[in-house]
């Protein structure tokens, strides 16, 4: 048995290590099509495009995972009904369920190094990747940087501005203060404000307190226009993404947000989807020995799609669910598990099916 056991492990292996590399190229080559317009304007060098990419490979990566690991399932167990090495290993009066339970093991292990890289190592290649593009191959300058979760920036009037949070779906930002400076660089007025709302092409101040300090004066205003703020569009281009992002820093962002008074369901759901997409990993594993071990699979290329139509269908329903998830139509926390639910227990009953 444990011959045998380590036979199919090397098959899956092989066969894990090719697929995941073919998915990873094919994402790279699309996005160096999508984006070889901005090298070329740019005059990127090749090592910068190569630095991009190389960083982009770990998300890459991380997604491509668990259909990997379907195919290389599929793929492997569909070879040995193939070759009826399955047939022969049950007229030997060993356990096919039992030899190939070792994979459900993998898959949890895949779950968890999923779960660790998400948090550590992807998050920060994605932050670096951006970096480059942004940095050395456009030649923009950073215009946020966050410091103990609040943003700073430089104002369109010379001024520094610090923002607690931005509201992208509603264009408003949370308590601002702006601080104007003299030519000597000395402190002469600094402004409050609850939050600000873009409105016909200008940011408004809400509940607003100046503190002028030449005239060592203090005036409070309900509302007023501020024009030290670049447009809405800055904050999109300039703020990290939930991908780069792991859940300790999304979940802050988003409690910030919250405790102000303002909930991103996109947010929310991508919060939650930190924690659900690495269980797709042991799910379409346990998917992938129940399926091959119920039906006579003819092989490589009909295993092959066979896991194309199973992957097809798991984004379908992952889709439709975030998707309803980020309109509110299902809760947040809900929606990135509808797909893991409804595969697992197909999965698991198909598995309790399998027949000596």
């Amino acid at each position: 048995m444990k011959i045998l056991r380590k036979y199919f492990l090397k098959e899956f292996i092989r066969y894990l290590v090719i697929l995941l590399l073919s998915f990873t190229s094919i994402a790279i080559v699309a996005e160096f099509f999508d984006k070889i317009n901005e090298f070329y304007t740019h005059k990127a060098p090749a090592y910068l495009i190569g630095q991009y990419f190389l960083l982009q490979a770990p998300g890459v990566m991380l997604y491509a995972l668990p259909f990997a690991s379907l195919f290389s399932v599929l793929m492997t167990i569909g070879m040995a009904s193939k070759w009826r090495e399955v047939l022969i290993i049950k007229a030997s009066g060993c356990s096919t369920k039992r030899l190939f339970s070792g994979f459900i093991l993998i898959g949890i292990i895949f779950s968890l190094l999923a779960l660790l890289l998400g948090e550590t190592a992807v998050p920060v290649a994605a932050r670096k990747a951006a970096w480059i593009r942004k940095v050395k191959i456009l030649k923009e300058s950073p215009r946020i940087s966050l410091r103990e979760g609040e943003l700073w920036l430089k104002g369109i009037d010379k001024s520094l501005v610090r923002i607690d949070g931005f509201v992208a779906d509603q264009n408003k930002i949370l308590k601002t203060s702006i601080f104007s400076f003299n030519p000597s660089f000395v402190l002469e007025k600094r402004t409050e404000a609850a939050e600000a709302v873009w409105e016909d092409g200008v940011w408004k101040l809400k509940n607003v307190t100046v503190f002028d300090f030449s005239a060592n004066t203090s005036k409070k205003y309900d509302s007023l226009i501020s024009s030290a703020i670049e447009e809405p569009k800055m904050f999109d281009e300039e703020m990290k993404k939930p991908a780069e992002m792991n859940f300790a820093e999304l979940y802050s962002y988003y409690t910030r947000l919250e405790r102000a008074g303002f909930k991103n369901l996109r947010y929310a759901v991508r919060l939650y989807e930190k924690l659900s997409y690495p269980a797709i990993n042991f799910i379409m594993v346990l998917f992938g020995v129940a399926l091959a071990l119920n039906s006579r699979l003819g092989g490589g290329i009909k295993s092959a799609g066979i896991g194309v139509l199973v992957s097809v269908a798991y984004w379908l329903i992952y889709s439709v669910s975030i998707s309803l998830g980020n309109t509110g139509a299902l809760p947040a926390w809900f929606a990135p598990w509808i797909g893991l639910i409804v595969f697992g227990i197909t999965g698991s009953v198909l598995y309790l099916r399998i027949r000596d």
